[in-house]
């Protein structure tokens, strides 16, 4: 098969093997299978070939010198949890870093930690309206998704958004089933209850998650005017699975289908609006074995150039 170049990080004769399976039944139009590496690479596969993907894919790949941009805002919507658990990433600090290498500053935007989606967007359309009338550029991590989301009705005016572009990292964009995994289980609800409470924070937030057309993140709206959307989002297989949190929310989501070892269905990724950019063997926390900072520099690289 045709592999676009950013996605293409390091595969193994095996994964090889794998995506000239998958991509003869995307071909042949042919269901998915019940094998769920199989069925994991032909999501893989099918998104790769969705044309606005591919194109953005040959842009990637074309990338070259990057000559920063002067005015250019970034801020960084962290992921839940970024204040307690650092080795998450959902602070953002790898992508800061990679902004940097090209010439950027970056501001992380105060949203709380586990702070509900209202309260969250309300901080993030605040700070975006301080920066006016520089561009802007929104760069979220997991459950920052959620909460830009929700604030993009407060930045679209008339015909004008006050953003230029949001990418989005292993965005929880639609919720996640693994809110009704813990509803089933009494037990575990109640120790979360416990949990969050200690720490100050609500379990309404996680039912603010929960994954299906009637959550408060079921149904999207179309996208304001102008507004430039990159979801970078992991394929992994379990064998890929590096984080150590990754392979207990593969297993809870895997009778659902292919998911990226964190909160998400990869069959919900293909249906949302923007460009995606799928990342071969990476999980949700995006911290796989092999190194992906040249591939994110060069997406990165590209959103900017593309900004109005």
């Amino acid at each position: 098969m045709s592999r676009p170049e950013f996605a293409a990080a390091e595969f193994s004769p095996a994964d090889r093997e794998l995506l000239d399976r998958a991509s003869a039944l995307v071909a042949a139009n042919a269901p998915a299978p019940a094998d769920l590496d199989l069925a994991t690479a032909m999501e893989f596969v099918r998104i790769s070939r969705a044309a606005p993907n591919a194109e953005f894919a040959r842009a990637v790949a074309a990338a070259g010198t990057h000559s920063p941009r002067a005015g250019l805002k970034i801020g960084i919507v962290p992921g839940a949890f970024h204040r307690e658990h650092k080795d998450t990433g959902a602070e953002g600090a790898v992508v800061r870093r990679i902004l940097a290498s090209l010439g950027y500053q970056t501001e992380l935007i105060p949203v709380d930690s586990f702070g509900s989606l209202a309260d969250n967007a309300r901080t993030i359309s605040e700070w975006v309206e301080r920066q006016a009338p520089a561009p802007v550029i929104l760069v979220s991590l997991s459950k920052g998704a959620s909460d830009v989301r929700t604030a993009l009705p407060r930045l679209s005016a008339p015909g004008r958004c006050r953003i230029a572009a949001w990418i989005s990292l292993s965005g929880i964009c639609t919720g996640t089933p693994l809110v009704d995994w813990l509803r089933r289980r009494p037990w575990r609800w109640w120790g979360v209850w416990l949990l969050l409470r200690w720490r100050g924070q609500r379990i309404d937030v996680l039912k603010e998650l929960r994954h299906g057309p009637d959550a408060p993140l079921g149904q999207w709206s179309s996208l304001p005017s102008g507004l430039q959307v990159v979801h970078i989002h992991g394929f992994p297989l379990r064998r890929h699975l590096n984080h150590r949190w990754a392979a207990k929310a593969y297993a809870r989501l895997a009778p659902l289908g292919p998911n990226d070892g964190g909160s998400v269905l990869l069959a919900d990724v293909s249906r949302w609006p923007g460009i995606v950019v799928p990342l071969w063997g990476v999980d949700h926390y995006m911290q796989p074995r092999h190194d992906i900072t040249s591939q994110l520099s060069r997406v990165f690289q590209v959103v900017v150039e593309r900004c109005a």
